[in-house]
């Protein structure tokens, strides 16, 4: 009698697992993964085109903060952002500030 309970039960373990929810899981094809999406910025900088550093504080522009290759200018509430390393032509020398707007681009 223990012979044939022994030999039944590898049977009953394989019945077992295919009858069970798992091995329904198993049978399936695994969900396809979800396409990556862009990354996407905040943006608060609106390009001031045609105003330099120069211009600027010829104009009576103070420099409120600076570091290597910018600039932070302000005269009254209006306040800039420039570049002041050599940049490819036609690429914004300066920014101004604005409400930021989420989506953009990262760059």
């Amino acid at each position: 009698m223990k012979a044939i309970v022994l030999a039944a039960a590898p049977a009953a373990l394989a019945w077992a697992l295919v009858l069970s929810p798992a091995g329904d899981a198993r049978a399936q094809a695994p969900a396809p993964a979800p396409a990556p999406q862009a990354k996407t910025c905040i943006d608060q900088y609106q390009v001031a085109p045609g105003i330099t550093a120069a211009s600027l504080i010829t104009n009576g522009f103070e420099i409120k903060a600076g570091w290597p290759g910018g600039l932070w200018l302000q005269k009254g509430r209006e306040t800039y952002l420039c570049n002041t390393g050599r940049v490819p032509d036609n690429d914004p020398i300066c920014w101004t500030l604005r409400e930021p707007v989420k989506g953009s681009p990262c760059q």
